[in-house]
């Protein structure tokens, strides 16, 4: 390989380009956007509408079902999945991650859409589709501004004002202003007083939107001067609204005040929070994608110390959530892992190969960092956990090839040479070694990029970061390194090699040397032995366990509160008050957050907050500091005491990391008949029960609510000439409520026009009933009690739709995360076991339909990883055998990983599955130097004999140098305990030991049997 050569002959230019490349590095390190988590987009777009006052049944008949229908000209949906509640309906529209644009598949899923919009009910007041973007959505900074007695009108005008704050701070892409409701011009029209001037509530509606309109009049010359016109359109203020007339009777005009109030008044409340129990209008703060949270955090900071100077003493802004902090020590311990990484590497290099190579290496270490973090930044990717730790896992990869060339070149020093020609011959004679191993590794790691769905997409920057590093690693070592040991390394004849180094030669004299005697003499025992660990090691996988995404280990809970069926918002409100009466006594809570009616904004990538459900609330708690131990006790302690609580469902799951689900444990069943589908789901959720580990199961039918209906009789109809439009449209505008213009007053600020009968509480009682007059063609006016009949009917209280078929929930959490899917296989034996009728089936959701699709994409990511590895091979070493005994390394490597996870007590998540991978290409390095030295020695004629016990012997110092520097490299991430690395770290670490310990008897055996036709 000439490239070693003409780098040393370039040494200037060599130098300047690696400097120019840090200085970019430099330069990228303080650019780069930080955050706590990879940002995720994925090609899922949600569909937000409330219809208030609607049952379920009717949001289905005239909201979902259309909507379905029009879905099902679309092409390339993977799945739709639909909650319907009372006024709500939610749909989550799953396309193919094998689309080409997520953005266009979006617009033509909303065009679709829209073409059935217009046969929607008029009476929808919120209708939001928008695609599953993180940046626009998550939530990086919460604000609440708070206030004991100032109006909602008051606090909004405040929030609008700090809104404009801290949009003008540079990175923030939006504030958004939540949980309070929307001020309003409210018409309470009295129907008795309609009936007695004979005013149709119709005729009210009219003729306020024909009166609510501005047509420019145009322009008049007048003395060669022009004047536009200005006509009497829209309303400037309330009284000219009351003074709008309706209608003239006897010469005598009926006004509106006659037969209405008019008044502001706010819509019917959705959505109440509070901090710290004190009443809340909330701010969220979304980021934009290319900006630094730090930066933008201080500035947001600063904003906020200005908008506090000019707030009335009874209203406070607060921060109920703040992400920079998390992100900061985050991102601290990683680079501190690193840190610790690359001095124990560093270490290790000194006390075995002297202090210049250790220099070498060590310049070499951070060049490499700084210029695959230029070319993440140019790639795109931030700083986060998973790019942060992939340099971590690269850290100890980087230097393997560092050590072999280095360990090279002081070998032909040895033999005399001068330091440029050791440098240049050393280097080239290992170069397509470290090639070939290196592009081993990279095959590893390439297939990840290719891993789909949202684990995928939470992964990709690992893969692409160690790819990256081993990339830079390996240019450097072939062109900057060997430039370093020309100017650095000496030769001095005489000097003791140092201690440790001295050591290891003992050990190979000692040690290595007999037990490589003894595998050689009886190989076929050596292979049994192998084989026989590997099954006692695979054997101990079912009490290892599987598992999926790990949790995320940090000091917040997200607390969910469910009453019953049918409840209002106000006794919603006791049961989240009680909460906050709890999780306001702990000394370990430092501030927690209160929602009514809608869950806390999107903090948290993969935790969907609940849309406007009377009956759900949640509250966000922060901690004092991330302690397991006591954030789990207390865990304990709030099951034990919301289990008590009669009122309300009171549950918590920790945040875990992974793609959003919609509960640990989801069985989805459907059919044809509701009565058997019913029968069915009763028998799947008394095996949830049952089974232990499992908590907080909900089956969606027996979730009940008593509905009031009002039926038209349809002979006193037919009698009255009453139309079913008429009467039910009276029915929604005058209990309800009905919007149905917007008005532009004078002072600048546009207002809904509302129009319901007047009544005291805050929502109608039976009794107002008796005061409702609804209209017939013929322009009579009657009792509603006269033409209509009111029952109680018990009804579900919510309904889901699963790819546009109806289907029945069964869900549960679990007490352990990590036990999931075990559980989940328990109860899916049980399941199976069901006499299930022709037509009815189940399928599978939760944590299970997720780790079953990932890991079965992993398995195959597996296989084309180690057939790319294998073609490698067989193209460096023109052999189908040899690539064989390289090959060997993987099932030792499983010995070691196995074991590693029983010892410690991980289960074998996914990212221990990502680290298994990732072995598969690091552990065949060492067996591709020692494969590659044996063949060198035996194109020089030496009989294999010798071939087998030099090669080994010479390759034994480069090849536990190496493992060690890659396990202690990779040491301090995993010695964290988190059980997002750890699992990872340790099937590293175990199957390094174990391939490293075996290798070094097993390919020389193989080798001896296997190779043929050298020399």
């Amino acid at each position: 390989m000439q490239l070693p050569n003409w780098s040393i002959q370039n040494g200037s230019f060599v130098a300047i380009l690696t400097l120019i490349a840090a200085a970019v590095g430099i330069l990228s390190y303080q650019s780069m956007p930080r955050s706590e988590d990879p940002s995720i987009n994925l090609p899922r777009y949600i569909l937000t509408i409330v219809y208030p006052g609607t049952s379920p049944q009717d949001m289905e008949e005239l909201i979902v079902n259309p909507l379905e229908d029009a879905l099902e000209e679309v092409d390339d949906l993977d799945k739709v999945t639909t909650d319907i509640s009372e006024g709500v309906a939610f749909f989550r529209i799953e396309a193919s991650f094998n689309i080409e644009d997520w953005d266009d598949k979006g617009v033509e899923i909303e065009r679709q859409l829209n073409t059935v919009r217009d046969q929607l009910p008029a009476g929808i007041v919120f209708y939001e589709f928008g695609q599953f973007k993180q940046e626009d959505r998550a939530v990086v900074h919460q604000i609440a501004l708070t206030s004991p007695a100032a109006p909602y009108y008051e606090l909004e005008q405040i929030a609008e004002n700090v809104e404009d704050r801290l949009e003008a701070v540079a990175g923030v892409k939006a504030v958004k202003l939540d949980a309070f409701p929307d001020r309003l011009v409210r018409v309470s029209i009295d129907f008795e007083k309609c009936v007695a001037r004979g005013v149709a509530p119709g005729t009210v509606i009219q003729v306020l939107r024909e009166n609510n309109v501005n047509v420019p009049g145009g322009n008049v010359a007048a003395a060669g001067t022009s004047f536009s016109i200005k006509t009497s359109g829209s309303y400037d203020d309330l009284e000219a609204i009351r003074q709008t007339v309706l209608v003239s009777r006897d010469e005598r005009l009926i006004y509106l005040r006659d037969v209405a109030d008019v008044n502001f008044a706010y819509e019917e409340e959705r959505w109440r929070a509070r901090y710290n129990g004190e009443r809340a209008l909330l701010l969220s703060v979304l980021l934009e994608n290319e900006s630094n949270i730090m930066n933008v955090s201080e500035d947001i900071h600063a904003a906020l110390d200005e908008a506090r100077v000019d707030l009335p003493p009874t209203v406070r802004l607060q921060t109920a959530f703040e992400q920079a902090p998390a992100v900061k020590a985050r991102i601290g311990d990683f680079f501190m892992n690193l840190l610790q990484g690359v001095l124990l590497v560093g270490v290790i290099i000194l006390l075995f190969l002297g202090l210049r190579p250790a220099l070498i290496v060590m310049i070499v270490i951070p060049l490499c960092i700084l210029v695959s973090l230029a070319l993440l930044n140019g790639s795109g990717f931030a700083l986060q956990q998973i790019s942060i730790a992939a340099l971590v896992l690269a850290l100890g990869l980087l230097v393997d090839n560092g050590i072999v060339v280095v360990e090279n070149i002081n070998d032909y020093l040895k033999q005399g040479l001068s330091p440029a020609e050791a440098a240049a011959k050393g280097t080239g004679e290992v170069g397509w070694a470290i090639v070939s191993s290196t592009v081993t590794t990279l095959l590893a790691f390439l297939p990840l990029t290719q891993l789909g769905g949202g684990p995928g997409e939470f992964l990709k920057s690992l893969p692409v970061t160690v790819m990256l590093t081993l990339g830079i690693s390996l240019l450097l070592a072939l062109t900057f390194s060997p430039l370093l040991a020309s100017k650095i390394l000496k030769y001095r004849e005489g000097r003791k090699a140092p201690l440790p180094q001295r050591a290891l030669h003992w050990v190979i004299a000692k040690i290595y040397r007999p037990a490589l005697n003894i595998s050689l003499r009886y190989g076929a025992l050596v292979i049994v032995v192998a084989i026989g660990l590997l099954i006692g090691a695979v054997s101990l996988f079912p009490s290892i366990g599987v598992s999926f995404f790990p949790t995320a280990d940090k000091p917040v809970l997200l607390i969910d509160v469910k009453t019953p069926p049918g409840s209002d918002l106000e006794e919603t409100d006791r049961a989240v008050s009680f909460v906050e009466s709890v999780v306001g006594g702990l000394e370990y809570t430092r501030d927690y957050s209160a929602n009514v009616g809608h869950g806390n904004p999107f903090i948290y990538y993969n935790r969907i907050p609940r849309n406007f459900r009377k009956n759900v609330g949640q509250i966000l708690v922060n901690f004092t500091e991330w302690d397991p131990v006591r954030f789990y006790a207390t865990l304990r302690d709030l099951r034990e005491t919301f289990g008590a609580y009669a009122g309300a469902e009171i549950t918590f799951q920790e945040l875990k990391n992974g793609a959003p689900v919609n509960a640990p444990i989801e069985l989805r069943i459907s059919g044809p008949d509701d009565r058997q589908v019913e029968a069915l789901t009763g028998k799947v959720a008394a095996i949830l029960i049952a089974t232990e580990g499992t908590i907080n199961i909900q089956n969606d039918l027996l979730e009940r609510k008593t509905d009031l209906h009002l039926r038209m009789n349809p002979e006193k109809a037919g009698l009255t000439n009453l139309n079913t439009l008429d009467f039910d449209r009276t029915i929604l505008a005058s209990l309800s409520g009905l919007t149905f213009d917007e008005v532009s007053l004078a002072d600048g600020e546009d207002y809904p026009l509302n129009i319901r009968i007047a009544y005291d509480d805050a929502a109608p009682g039976i009794e107002d009933f008796d005061r409702v007059y609804v209209p017939t063609r013929t322009g009579a006016q009657i009792p509603l009690r006269q033409v209509a009949d009111l029952e109680f009917v018990s009804m579900p209280s919510s309904l889901t739709h699963f790819d546009l078929e109806r289907v029945a929930i069964v869900t549960a959490d679990v007490t352990n995360a990590d036990n999931t899917i075990a559980i989940s296989q328990s109860i899916l034996a049980e399941v199976e076991a069901i006499d299930w009728p022709a037509g009815y089936k189940y399928t599978v959701g939760g944590e299970y339909e997720k780790q079953q699709s990932t890991f079965g994409t992993l398995g195959i990511i597996l296989i084309l990883a180690m057939l790319g590895i294998f073609a490698v091979l067989v193209l460096q070493f023109k052999s189908l055998l040899q690539p064989i005994i390289v090959f060997s390394a993987l099932p030792l490597a499983v010995t070691g990983s196995f074991v590693a996870l029983w010892l410690t007590g991980w289960s074998f998540s996914f990212f221990a599955f990502v680290g298994f991978v990732s072995l598969s290409g690091i552990v065949v390095n060492n067996s591709i130097i020692l494969v590659d030295y044996m063949n060198q020695l035996r194109d020089e004629g030496l009989p294999l004999a010798r071939v087998v016990r030099e090669g080994a012997e010479r390759r034994f110092v480069p090849i536990v140098l190496t493992t060690l520097t890659t396990i202690l490299g990779l040491l301090p991430l995993t010695l964290q305990a988190t059980s997002l690395w750890s699992p990872l770290g340790w099937t590293i670490i175990g199957g390094m030991v174990s391939s490293t310990l075996l290798t070094l008897l097993v390919v020389p055996v193989l080798y001896g049997w296997l190779t043929v036709g050298r020399g």
